[in-house]
């Protein structure tokens, strides 16, 4: 099993890594600075909101999964079909 700080790392360093290349590609292809910059922001905020999820996630105390209660139904009266 890998180490929750070694993974978050290993998320912080590729997440990192891509909005370097989205930073690249932009400027390749000649984007506009102030599209870039939007751009640029929403990527490198959207990689902060993984990390964060990362963490939260690492730090639960089970990993088990969730499995959703039942919606609660008030008493159900049967409807006859046919008399």
């Amino acid at each position: 099993m890998v180490d929750p700080v070694e993974r978050s790392d290993r998320t912080a360093r590729i997440l990192s890594e891509r909005v370097d290349a989205l930073a690249a590609a932009l400027r390749a292809a000649g984007v506009d600075p102030v599209a870039s910059e939007r751009l640029l922001g929403s990527a490198a905020a959207a990689a902060m909101d993984a990390l964060a999820l990362d963490l939260i996630v690492a730090d639960a105390p089970s990993a088990r999964p969730v499995v959703a209660a039942a919606p609660a139904r008030p008493h159900e009266q049967p409807i006859q079909l046919a008399a």
